[in-house]
């Protein structure tokens, strides 16, 4: 069984993909062979399955109906449910995949915009963070070559300021490992809609 991400990552691109076959006056059956020879992932897959079955003899109804008591996502199983009404009711299918490619669209446009609004001031943190971490940490590893004079002050201790200067590696190192797990954090939340 697919999840709800995979399964909504191409609806769109399907739906007005059967919506442009209909409208040139391909059937249904036609339609879905066209999009099961690939371009649109799970889909494909599935229609491609259904059609296999139509072949030993079962009916589209059924391969539509069992489609979509499998699907995880809500819109891809009103899309198969509307493909089925359409086969046993001759509805005005184009009207219906019209209708649900635009709500579909509407979704995907405010997951986006989540999305951005979540992400809004990342690329500045890891942008800061990327260039001031090296050139703060390289400061103070150079302190002791720069400044020798403050091994002589009394105000100064000369040994932390070896030490932090030490640390310049593993420091880098840290800014390296927290902005890769920012950047994965930012990509997990991806709605996967583009």
């Amino acid at each position: 069984m697919a999840s709800d991400q995979a399964e909504s990552a191409d609806l769109l691109y399907a739906m007005r993909a059967v919506m442009v076959l209909l409208g040139s006056g391909i059937g249904l059956e036609a339609a879905m062979q066209m999009i099961s020879r690939g371009g649109y992932g799970v889909i494909s897959k599935d229609f491609k399955d259904a059609l296999s079955n139509l072949q030993r003899g079962s009916k589209l109804e059924q391969e539509l109906s069992r489609l979509s008591g499998k699907a995880s996502s809500k819109a891809y199983s009103r899309f198969l449910n509307t493909l089925r009404t359409n086969v046993t009711s001759d509805s005005d299918l184009l009207r219906a995949l019209e209708q649900q490619s635009e709500r579909e669209e509407e979704e995907r446009n405010e997951k986006l915009a989540t999305y951005i609004e979540k992400l809004s001031g990342l690329p500045t943190i890891l942008l800061t963070f990327g260039i001031l971490s090296p050139i703060l940490f390289g400061i103070v590893a150079m302190l002791p070559t720069m400044a020798p004079e403050l091994r002589d002050n009394p105000f100064m201790d000369f040994g932390a300021i070896m030490s932090a200067a030490a640390m310049f590696g593993p420091a880098l190192l840290f800014t390296v490992i927290l902005m890769a797990m920012i950047g994965y954090r930012a990509h997990s939340r991806d709605p996967g809609v583009i």
